[in-house]
């Protein structure tokens, strides 16, 4: 602005100008017209209001939002455009403004003019003065109804999918992988990547039931290899089959097992998620076939027995037929030299020579049909279980020498060497002397049979732990392996046809087999195929030994044999035995075998608290090992023996050591065992060992 200078007479000398600066005025203004712009043309609604609720300020976007002009809007409560169900919503607004908190995206709803309800988003503010006065708010609205609508389908849509899962009848699963899997890895390290990082992350209650839970929460979480059985070649050809499907399957079965290891089968369709070349998850659904799929598995079963029962059947009328040609023959063959050679005699029409001869003949042939007729006896005595032992102690030296000696005509007639090494202390058995001589004799005369001459012959007998073995060896024709299963089975032969090179009736290994069951041993065949030789082995439980004094009878009563070899029977019950051993697992089996058995056992470490145990209340038994730390069974026995009667110094005692030689066992009786047992001790001979020692303590 300006004034003139005026001098005397008024007349005007000048001009005085004054600038005032309105930069910030005009820059302040610029920016309110701006953000009025803005205002203006924003699609959201903008809306001042006083702390009181009074409309301020009504933008355009307001205006299309709710349908209100700014004439009709500004001067009315902001209340109007509040839905009648939300009373108390603007008062709390407005609180939390006074105090300066902002409300920052709060949904709700407002009512337009119209009267529609929509879904708004809002964001509220407190305005300031200059001196920073909240005098008033602004509100920043947008319509957000469709997006809602679109939430809200959205739920509808999981909560119907989540119904349908939980409620369908076949199970709905997703598996998850803890490392994500490259598709690119050779099929079988993937497989083992699907085991191991493989767990199932969610399923309905259809597949819990399956498993044997009533809610999909105690399955969830489970592991890939607890449900899919690992070692089912199935399974891996159903995972291979996944992987090179390109993580796709329909109606493919699997094998897996519920929760009480029970099979389950199912029928799978499966797809795996795949993100960048990596295998994250798959999802799929399963039926339960396992009804079906067992009663298909009882059918083949059911179809295979049949077919093996007819192929049995067959096989026995086939084998029948072949013995009973056999028999004609070999029955037939000796009786055909005998009627020859006697009506010869009869005619008296040989010289001194060829009678002599004719005789011989009579008698060999006589001797071998004798021999097939008890071969069938023996047989026929086994089938229906009366075939007898005359059970005693037996050393088998003596047996297997007897059994060679009427073995060695045949051998020196072929030129085939014996060969023998035979073990004096290899221990006395429990058998009948003359039955065990028929095994020997039958496995060597067998091996001599189907030696060709010039061969070789192998005898030898051993110990071996807690057995002898009579091992016999050839050089002969051997076995072939699809006839060595049978080679002990009764009327069988590897060659039954008419041009058989070897005679007989296929019962002598079949009767050596029994025989030696009955014994409670066991025999064996082994060879490396036809022209290479054979080998059957014998092995017979030793019998212990006994003292003078007190000792075992082999010659129990059948009924006191059966409670002894009846697991379930109680023979020792109301007697206390001791049990003596420095190794806990050996202690820990002994104590359970005589414990079954009914006894009441005391065990001990040592010496030291077997003889406690003994001063606290002499045992009727005692078994003590001899190899222990500090005072061994030897001293331990000699330390019992020195005790009073009357304070167990009598207790009948077996010593059960691994030291199991001659002298080893002659020690063990001379420092006052009454047995000794080597180890390892079959648990039934344990228990006749204590059953013995207690009957004969009360006998004498």
């Amino acid at each position: 602005s300006g004034a003139p200078i005026r001098v005397a007479g008024g007349l005007i000398v000048g001009v005085v100008l004054v600038f005032r600066d309105i930069t910030e005025r005009r820059q302040a203004e610029e920016v309110r017209l701006r953000l009025a712009a803005i205002v203006e043309s924003s699609e959201d609604a903008i809306i001042g209001k006083t702390l009181e609720g009074i409309i301020t300020n009504w933008n355009k976007g307001a205006e299309k939002i709710y349908g209100y002009t700014a004439l009709e809007a500004v001067g009315r409560p902001i209340s109007m455009l509040v839905t009648p169900d939300r009373p108390t919503e603007i008062p709390d607004i407005l609180a939390r403004l006074k105090r300066g908190e902002p409300v920052e995206h709060f949904v709700t709803t407002r009512v337009k003019k119209s009267g529609e309800v929509m879904d708004v988003a809002l964001t509220i503010s407190p305005i300031k003065n200059a001196e920073g006065t909240i005098i008033g708010a602004s509100t920043i609205a947008r319509d957000i109804t469709e997006l809602r609508q679109g939430e809200r389908e959205q739920r509808k849509s999981e909560e119907r999918y989540r119904a349908f899962v939980r409620n369908s009848s076949e199970a709905i699963w997703r598996f998850e992988l803890e490392v994500p899997i490259p598709t690119s890895l050779p099929v079988d390290e993937q497989i083992e990547l699907c085991y191991r990082h493989g767990y199932l992350a969610e399923c309905n209650d259809a597949m819990a039931l399956m498993y044997g839970f009533s809610h999909a929460e105690q399955i969830v979480g489970a592991r890939f290899g607890d449900l899919l059985v690992r070692d089912d070649p199935k399974n891996v050809e159903f995972l291979r089959t996944f992987i090179k499907s390109g993580y796709r399957m329909t109606e493919a079965q699997s094998h897996e097992v519920d929760r009480d290891g029970n099979p389950k089968y199912f029928l799978n369709n499966l797809v795996g998620i795949i993100e960048g070349g990596l295998l994250l998850r798959a999802w799929g659904t399963q039926r339960d076939i396992t009804e079906r799929q067992l009663a298909e598995e009882e059918r083949a079963a059911l179809l295979l027995r049949e077919r093996q029962a007819r192929k049995t059947a067959e096989d026995a009328n086939r084998l029948k037929d072949e013995f009973l040609a056999t028999l004609s023959h070999e029955l037939r063959t000796p009786l055909t030299a005998i009627l020859g050679w006697t009506k010869m005699l009869r005619m008296m029409e040989l010289d001194e020579a060829t009678a002599t001869h004719a005789l011989e003949t009579i008698e060999r042939n006589a001797k071998a049909q004798a021999q097939l007729v008890e071969d069938l006896l023996d047989v026929s005595r086994i089938i229906t279980g009366k075939l007898r032992l005359d059970t005693r102690p037996t050393e088998l030296v003596p047996v297997v020498k007897a059994a060679m000696e009427a073995v060695l005509p045949a051998a020196a007639a072929k030129s085939i060497e014996l060969r023998t090494q035979l073990d004096p202390l290899a221990g006395p058995v429990a058998g009948d002397p003359a039955r065990l001589q028929q095994v020997a004799w039958n496995l060597i005369s067998n091996a001599v049979k189907f030696t060709p001459r010039g061969g070789r012959v192998e005898i030898r007998l051993e110990r071996v732990d807690s057995h002898v073995e009579l091992i016999v060896s050839d050089t002969g024709q051997g076995i072939s392996p699809e006839f060595l299963p049978y080679v002990f089975d009764r009327f069988r032969q590897a060659d039954g046809s008419t041009t058989r090179l070897h005679g007989g009736l296929g019962l002598g290994l079949a009767i050596a087999r029994h025989l030696v069951e009955l014994h409670g041993g066991t025999v064996c065949a082994e060879s490396a195929g036809n022209e290479r030789g054979a080998t059957f082995k014998v092995q017979l439980p030793i019998t212990v030994l006994r003292n003078k004094d007190f000792g075992l009878r082999i010659d129990e009563r059948v009924d006191e044999q059966s409670a002894i070899n009846n697991q379930h029977s109680a023979i020792l019950s109301g007697l206390r035995v001791l049990v003596v051993d420095d190794e806990e697992d050996a202690r820990a089996l002994l104590r359970t075998v005589l414990e079954k058995r009914g006894a009441e056992v005391v065990a001990a470490a040592n010496a030291s608290e077997a003889l406690a145990a003994i001063e606290r209340d002499a045992p009727d038994v005692i078994i003590s090992d001899i190899g222990m730390p500090g005072e061994d069974g030897y001293e331990l026995i000699r330390r019992v023996r020195a005790l009073d009667p009357a304070r167990g110094g009598r207790v009948p005692a077996a010593a059960v050591s691994a030291y199991a030689g001659e002298d080893d066992r002659r020690q063990a009786l001379d420092a006052g065992f009454q047995l000794h047992v080597a180890k390892p001790v079959d648990p039934e001979d344990l228990v006749k060992v204590v059953h013995d020692l207690a009957k004969r303590r009360d006998e004498g």
